[in-house]
């Protein structure tokens, strides 16, 4: 390795051990959802839009994402800029990405780097889109540029950065795209980089022609469909490959993995019964009958010992079934809305709810 390499290589890991060190100061421990305590599971603290108008500008959406353990959350504003908050409402950080003549660009969507401050987002404009990398605790920003029509659907990053992209030509199928831009040397602010650090292959999941139904609001790497003779299939998109199938009953109409995977959570279309499958066993549960209560948003614990259901019903509130039993227990209502939910997640230690709609975010767990 000559002098400019290492010397570029010894400054990359100087700033990864900061990042993580800083990462580690601002984990908190929270309690992790369970069987036993989740009936305690509660708003602790609430953001309104509202109050961050001034500071950040206006937030109409309640689309956000989540750090692993909930202290850390990222939104968007109307102008296309991204907002990173805490889980005590407090404003952490906010950028947004030139376009071509510095127009504005629209934010596609984000993702925080496994293990450090950064979130990683996807801005796009016509003809182009950005790859950003923010770290929000020192507020510095590197992008690289993609000369393309494809549009971008969905990020994620493990130290690598992960795109699953639909291409502008209808003949040509979606693809998922990887690259690592430490493995690039030159400027790393607006940069296109070469084609040999950018690989793509194939969607998986979109490509196989036995998929009747993909269900939506599955995190990547994983992703789930349905053939019409109802066998699931769980995907892992980072090698386009089925990793696990198992026959179910009737068709999904919306359900989740647990964070490892193992366990999925469905309901059937017309919400006639909730299910857990077991993909490792192949084993399909009934754990309720739901009698045609519509679930929008299902969750499941890391420990898939409990099922959340918000805006069940499409009435605002919390609910959530021990899986053992089956038993359904009322948590209470959510913060105020002018409509619907937008986006609710669990974080990935299963210690935080966020239930996010338009006047703002409602931060829940168990204490």
């Amino acid at each position: 390795m000559d002098r400019k390499h290492l010397k570029a290589s010894r400054v990359i890991v100087l700033f990864l051990a900061c990042f993580s060190l800083a990462y580690s100061a601002t984990a908190q421990d929270s309690n992790v959802i369970t069987s036993e305590n989740f009936r305690q599971l509660h708003s602790v603290s609430q953001i309104n839009f509202v109050d961050w108008k001034a500071q950040v500008g206006t937030i109409e959406n309640g689309w956000f994402t989540l750090n692993r353990d909930g202290s850390r959350i990222a939104l968007m504003t109307r102008t296309g800029e991204v907002v990173i908050g805490d889980d005590s409402g407090n404003v952490v950080d906010q950028y947004s990405i030139p376009g071509g003549d510095d127009l504005p660009t629209s934010v596609q969507d984000v993702a925080f780097r496994v293990g450090y401050p950064v979130v990683v987002s996807v801005h796009t404009e016509g003809g182009a889109y950005y790859i950003a990398y923010r770290n929000y605790e020192v507020h510095q920003t590197e992008y690289f540029r993609f000369d393309t029509a494809d549009v971008p659907l969905r990020i994620w990053d493990n130290g690598s950065t992960w795109l699953e992209v639909s291409p502008a030509d209808y003949t040509r199928s979606r693809y998922v795209q990887v690259f690592n831009p430490s493995e690039y040397e030159g400027s790393r602010i607006n940069e296109v980089l070469p084609p040999d650090l950018v690989h793509q292959f194939p969607s998986g999941p979109e490509n196989d022609p036995d998929a009747f139904l993909r269900i939506g609001r599955i995190d990547p790497p994983m992703a789930i469909t349905v053939s019409q003779d109802l066998i699931v299939k769980r995907w892992n998109l980072e090698n386009g490959k089925v990793d696990a199938t198992a026959p179910l009953s009737e068709l999904p109409g919306a359900g989740q993995l647990s964070y490892d995977g193992r366990y999925f959570t469905w309901r059937d279309g017309p919400s006639k019964a909730l299910h857990l499958l077991d993909f490792t066993s192949g084993i399909d549960r009934m754990i309720t009958v739901l009698e045609g209560k519509y679930i929008p948003f299902l969750l499941l614990n890391s420990s898939a010992s409990v099922i959340i259901g918000v805006n069940v019903d499409l009435k605002s509130f919390v609910v959530a079934w021990d899986v053992q039993t089956g038993e359904l227990a009322a948590l209470g209502d959510y913060r105020s809305c002018s409509r619907q939910p937008d986006m609710v997640r669990l974080s990935d230690d299963s210690t935080t709810l966020v239930v996010g709609c338009d006047t703002g975010l409602d931060i829940w767990r168990v204490s």
